[in-house]
This record gives C-alpha cells, sequence and structure tokens, in this order.
C-alpha cells in the first residue's frame, strides 16, 4: 500500500469525528469542555472520569495512553495502523480543492494551538501556584482531622501537603452575563491539597480533595471530617471529590521530602503512601534516608505501555477481550524523575483495583526504574483491601 499523506489522515480524522468513534466504544458524559467516561482499553467503572477526550484526541490516566481517532481504534480493536484506517473508512480522493482546504484548516490548528497551549499551560500552572501559596501548613486543620480520622500521622515536615479553608469545585458550563460559555461554580468548601513537583524541580499542579463542612473546626470532640458529597446539579451523580489540575505526568506529592534519599516509597494516593509511613513510624522503623511519594494516579506512577494486550478474563460489552496495558514500559516515557542515589524503591499496588491491571502497572513501573545496583520491591495489599484498610484493621 502506497504511503498515507497528511491530506488523507486528515480527511479520515475530519470523517471520523473521535466523540462519535469513543462513543461506539463507551459511555461518555460532559463534564466541562471534555467528555469523559470508562476507557475502552484499560476498562473501569461507568462513571470512571479517567478516559477523556478533549477536542480530537483522547486520554487515559490509567493507561497512560492517548492520541487521536486512528490511535483510538488501534488499541480498542487490537489492530495496526493500516486495518485501523480501513475500519475508519479507508482512504478517499483528495482533490485540489479539499487538499487546499486541509491545509488551511491544518494551518489555523497548529497556530492556534502553538499561541494557546503553551500559554495557557502556563497560566494555569501559575494560577494554581498562586492558589497552593495561599494555602495553610495542614497541622492542626480540618484537614489534617480527615487524615487522623482515618488512622493517618502526619510527619513533623510535611511540606507537600497544604489545607484551603475554602476552594470552589467546577463543573460543566454555564452561560456568563455576556453570553459566553464559561465554567460553571457548583460547590465550594475546605480542601486538601498537594502540591505536584515536575521533574525539573518546578510546581507543575495541585491535587485537590474536598472535604465535608464541619460547624465547628475546632470541636475535637466533632466526628472527624470525611471527602465531601458533591452532586451534579443536573442529573444528582455524585462526582468524585478528587481533582487534579495542572500538569501531573511525570510529576510527584512529597508526603516526606528528602533531598537525596536512598530509599523511596511511591505509590498511587496520598493515603495509601501516608499509611505506609505511619505504620513504618509507629513500628518505629528508621525513616531518615527514606521519601514517600505519591504519583497522582496508577498510570502516572507507571507511565505509558509499550502496547495494550487482551485482558486474560474481562470482556467488552460487544464480547471482544478487554484491552489492558502490558507490564512492558515504552521507554519513550520518562516516567516519574527517580534520582539517582535511590537504591530501594518500594512500588505500592492497592488490592482494591483492579488485579491484572494493577499488577501489570507495578512490573511496567519495575521494568521502567530499574538500575544496575538499585532494588526494585513490590508490595502488593491484600485482595480488595488498600494500604489504609490494612493499618485501621491493625489499629483496630
Amino acid at each position: 500500500m502506497a504511503r498515507i499523506t497528511d491530506d488523507e489522515l486528515d480527511d479520515i480524522r475530519s470523517r471520523n469525528p473521535i466523540a462519535d468513534v469513543a462513543g461506539g466504544y463507551t459511555k461518555l458524559r460532559r463534564a466541562g469542555g471534555r467528555l469523559v467516561g470508562a476507557c475502552p482499553i484499560c476498562g473501569g467503572r461507568a462513571s470512571s472520569q479517567r478516559f477523556e477526550i478533549k477536542g480530537e484526541n483522547f486520554v487515559c490516566a490509567v493507561c497512560g495512553d492517548g492520541g487521536d481517532v486512528i490511535r483510538l481504534v488501534e488499541k480498542v480493536e487490537g489492530c495496526d495502523f493500516r486495518a485501523a484506517i480501513e475500519r475508519l473508512g479507508g482512504r478517499t480522493a483528495i482533490d485540489a480543492a479539499r487538499a487546499k482546504e486541509l491545509f488551511e484548516e491544518r494551518e489555523r490548528k497548529r497556530l492556534a494551538r502553538e499561541k494557546t497551549s503553551a500559554d495557557y499551560r502556563e497560566a494555569e500552572r501559575k494560577r494554581l501556584f498562586r492558589t497552593w501559596k495561599s494555602a495553610l501548613p495542614i497541622h492542626d486543620t480540618v484537614a489534617a482531622r480527615y487524615l487522623e480520622g482515618r488512622g493517618l500521622v502526619l510527619p513533623e515536615h510535611c511540606l507537600g501537603l497544604r489545607f484551603l479553608p475554602t476552594m470552589s469545585y467546577w463543573h460543566g458550563e454555564m452561560i456568563d452575563e455576556r453570553g459566553r460559555k464559561a465554567p460553571r461554580q457548583i460547590y465550594a468548601g475546605p480542601a486538601m491539597c498537594g502540591a505536584f513537583i515536575r521533574p525539573d524541580g518546578k510546581f507543575g499542579g495541585l491535587h485537590l480533595t474536598w472535604l465535608n463542612v464541619v460547624t465547628s473546626p475546632d470541636d475535637v470532640t466533632a466526628p472527624a471530617p470525611v471527602k465531601a458529597e458533591i452532586l451534579d446539579p443536573d442529573s444528582g451523580e455524585v462526582l468524585n471529590a478528587k481533582k487534579m489540575r495542572g500538569s501531573k505526568t511525570g510529576a510527584y506529592i512529597a508526603i516526606v521530602m528528602h533531598d537525596a534519599p536512598r530509599r523511596l516509597v511511591i505509590g498511587e494516593g496520598i493515603e495509601t503512601v501516608l499509611s505506609v509511613w505511619t505504620a513504618m513510624h509507629q513500628a518505629g522503623r528508621d525513616l531518615d534516608d527514606m521519601a514517600f511519594w505519591a504519583a497522582g494516579d496508577l498510570g502516572n506512577l507507571a507511565g505509558r505501555a509499550n502496547k495494550t494486550i487482551n485482558h486474560p478474563t474481562l470482556k467488552r460489552p460487544n464480547g471482544q477481550p478487554q484491552k489492558v496495558p502490558d507490564r512492558f514500559p515504552d521507554l519513550e516515557d520518562a516516567g516519574l524523575s527517580i534520582p539517582d542515589c535511590a537504591e530501594e524503591l518500594i512500588l505500592l499496588g492497592d488490592g482494591d483495583s483492579e488485579k491484572v491491571l494493577t499488577e501489570y502497572a507495578m512490573e511496567r513501573a519495575a521494568r521502567r526504574y530499574a538500575r544496575e545496583g538499585r532494588v526494585i520491591r513490590i508490595a502488593f495489599a491484600p485482595s480488595g483491601l488498600d494500604f489504609n484498610d490494612l493499618l485501621k484493621a491493625a489499629a483496630a
């Protein structure tokens, strides 16, 4: 088959809007300017927002995969590039008028991306950094009481977590007084926030957990705060009380910072990592040479996979095998920046996540971060449990 030209590829994409194609694989719903749902590649709950479509591309926070409509078909159908194109209707003849139209559209989009993407990301990063700077130290706050209610102890110097007395929760869109679409605030309340540190050492974004409003934060006899229940005002759906904003790819939240750690513990969530630190601290372990990081999600912890493969048992609604990222890393994706001084790396796998997906992600991370002389250990919580469940069970 002759080489496929850029014009032919653009024509295929324009004839196959990614939202329409993805909608044939999974149920999507609108959240702000995005369409979100369960990932048709690696699965997930129907209420998941980890797979999203924005513009002409998709991304999944679990797979770490993303791309255009052709890439989506390749991954979901388990076919190669040429086969994906055929399933999208194949090539059609491009006359001079259509070629000119496609070129002009391509240039318009390129210029728009160059003008807005980098500027927007940097402006968003600066806005989030101002929010982070305005936050309070986490000790002796509602956020600290929330963690204490889960049996967690805060390190004395926990610089990666802070507390916001009030933070807006944006969901969906509204029409402003000028008749323009604008983000819609549906909730505001106290929130725990974690700072993502990029590979270059700079602030990258925020991990936010909204907490229930307590009548008297100073009343130590009041029940411990829990995650806020936030409802979609249109559908009544319970929304995720956690959000990540800014750039998290390759970044981490420092639960315990160390300039040159000899041992490094990395898990997906803040509470998971803090549970392990609490258990070690209460057991009297020597933690002076250790750092503890939260990656935010499984895809960020493990990095992108080399390919996707069939899940051994799970099926998609059409009866075909569910695709999952395999255990081998795509080495073009650097993943997290593990310090060279880290001689021992401990990866935490929750037992309440999908078993095969989590095991493959842990092995992929171990392969990605392997270095001569470095010991890598994978610690899994028992099936159906996470590390915070274990901590609370031990305390009981």
